[in-house]
């Protein structure tokens, strides 16, 4: 290379490469959504992460270790494991149903109705919810024979002392089903169900399945089952009414079982 080429060949290189450059076409900046699925999209990430905000208040405030933090001196108490029952129902109804109510009451053009909260769904089709439980009664009854059945149950374990510690107990247990009914076939099943569809029943089943995992492993499994079965009947029937008696029953019937298998059941201390 000649002397003095050098300066006009990078000229020449320079004025080539800011050509190529105004040569590159300019994309319009697109939006983080795509047009034509933002009015799906957002409602879903607003449903996902409220429940996800659930879960996390049930699961972690609603915790023992939570509320013995809260309230230390209740460990000297004999009678702290209702308190802390109590404590977990509590949280469990503030996390699955206040939260999503408070969600879909202030939530422009959202209705409760879209929960499945229909009573006459559930009118018409309580025989469906019947033969459910005539079907599962039997399997509970041979699954109950298990020690690892009735050394779980039932939760609280001073249920059998007295009936006063029996009714009080299945009355904080029902109100937790009806918190959990509303918030996995009625806020997910209905809520999303407006945007994916039927698709809104594979996916609450699978946070319902992983609040199992303290349980029982048959059972754990077992509510993958039940909860396609009912989310499709909440699905169907526009109604979480029928979930909540069949939950109710099968957890009493559960818990009465295990109680006679260990001789705690109430009316035997007389």
């Amino acid at each position: 290379m000649r002397e003095g080429e050098g300066p006009n060949v990078r000229s020449s290189v320079g004025t080539s490469d800011s050509s190529a450059d105004d040569a590159l076409p300019q994309e319009a900046l697109r939006p983080i959504v795509a047009t034509e699925i933002a009015p799906r999209f957002w409602p879903v990430l607003i449903i996902c992460v409220t429940a996800c905000a659930a879960l996390g208040i049930a699961q972690f405030v609603g915790d023992q270790s939570t509320c013995l933090g809260v309230f230390p001196e209740k460990i000297r108490d004999p009678d702290w494991i209702l308190g802390y029952r109590a404590w977990w129902v509590a949280w469990t109804v503030v996390g699955f149903l206040v939260l999503p109510l408070i969600v879909m009451m202030f939530w422009p053009g959202r209705h409760l109705r879209d929960c499945n909260l229909s009573w006459r769904g559930f009118r018409e089709h309580f025989w469906i919810y019947v033969g459910l439980y005539a079907a599962v009664f039997p399997v509970i009854f041979l699954v109950s024979w298990s020690p690892e059945f009735y050394s779980f149950y039932p939760m609280y374990p001073q249920a059998g002392r007295s009936w006063t510690d029996l009714l009080s107990w299945e009355g904080l247990y029902a109100g937790q089903f009806i918190a959990l009914e509303f918030f996995f076939r009625g806020f997910l099943v209905g809520g999303l169900g407006r945007y994916i569809g039927i698709l809104s029943v594979p996916v609450s089943v699978m946070p319902y399945m992983m609040l199992h995992f303290s349980k029982p492993w048959p059972e754990a499994y077992a509510a993958i089952a039940a909860g396609l079965v009912l989310g499709w009947l909440a699905w169907k029937t526009k109604s979480i009414w029928g979930g909540v008696c069949i939950h109710c029953a099968v957890a009493v019937s559960m818990d009465l079982m295990a109680l006679s298998h260990k001789g705690q059941l109430p009316w035997l201390h007389r």
